[in-house]
């Protein structure tokens, strides 16, 4: 009887398993919402040991491609400068206030990003503790990533600008004709509505138009590479984001707080 009892302990284990991982399943396919408060429950009791292992991370990261990234990045920067201060201007003369940068974003670190929904969304470990809203533009490198969807108190979720979810008026730098960018949640972007009179052209910037008080004006997305057929007397144009969207570990959430009244 113990032999029997033995061997029988590890098939009423498994069965066991078994009829919890359908149970699971069941509540997950019943409670779409329960998979979020699953990974927030279980991200609170990882998170003493889970931030040092991504500081030390982002460390090493930012340690390493220090060297190979610097020429590009002050160029980068004082492309900006020049395209902001220029904005800046066009923004006053039109009586239009500019918030401040540095001190209108709060800085944040991303703690997850799922693999079936690596171009959708992504989790980051600031929330409406440090003045994250939803639908505020979040950014990086000085280019437009995405926008808060959903806000905790110390975490927040991002939509990516290559969710096929995602509709963001802009508009072309250099003719500022307007469109709408849209994703297709595999890493691409589109410049929609474009009339196909307007004659743009490769290397054209995109940037944001004015919408909403928690998505400034202006803020770079990218550019055009391709010009696409024509739909029902409008272009579709593919673009190519300014940010890294594959390399994303540190981003700016706009909070409004610096913002000029």
């Amino acid at each position: 009887m113990q032999l029997l009892g033995r061997e029988s302990r590890p098939w009423l284990s498994g069965v066991i398993s078994v009829l919890a991982g359908v149970a699971v399943l069941l509540l997950m396919t019943a409670v779409p919402a329960a998979k979020y408060s699953a990974v927030e429950w279980v991200n609170a009791a990882l998170t003493y040991p889970e931030k040092p292992v991504l500081y030390v991370r982002n460390l090493v990261q930012l340690s390493g491609n220090w060297v190979l990234e610097r020429a590009s990045l002050n160029e980068r920067v004082e492309r900006l400068e020049l395209k902001n201060q220029a904005l800046t201007e066009a923004l006053q003369r039109a009586a239009i206030k500019v918030p401040a940068p540095k001190e209108s974003y709060v800085r944040a670190l991303v703690t997850l990003r799922y693999p079936q929904d690596w171009w959708q969304e992504f989790r980051i470990d600031k929330g409406s503790r440090d003045g994250v809203v939803e639908k505020a533009a979040v950014t990086s490198e000085g280019y437009l990533v995405g926008r808060v969807t959903r806000v905790g108190s110390d975490y927040a979720w991002v939509e990516l600008i290559t969710s096929s979810s995602f509709l963001l008026a802009a508009a072309v730098d250099q003719t500022r004709d307007l469109g709408v960018v849209n994703g297709d949640d595999f890493g691409h972007l589109k410049l929609l509505y474009i009339p196909e009179e307007r004659k743009l052209k490769q290397g054209m910037t995109i940037s944001t138009s004015l919408m909403s008080d928690l998505i400034p004006p202006g803020l770079p997305i990218g550019t055009i590479i391709d010009i696409d057929e024509n739909r029902e007397g409008y272009t579709e144009m593919s673009l190519s984001a300014g940010a890294h969207l594959t390399q994303l570990y540190n981003v700016e959430v706009f909070t409004g707080r610096g913002a000029q009244k």
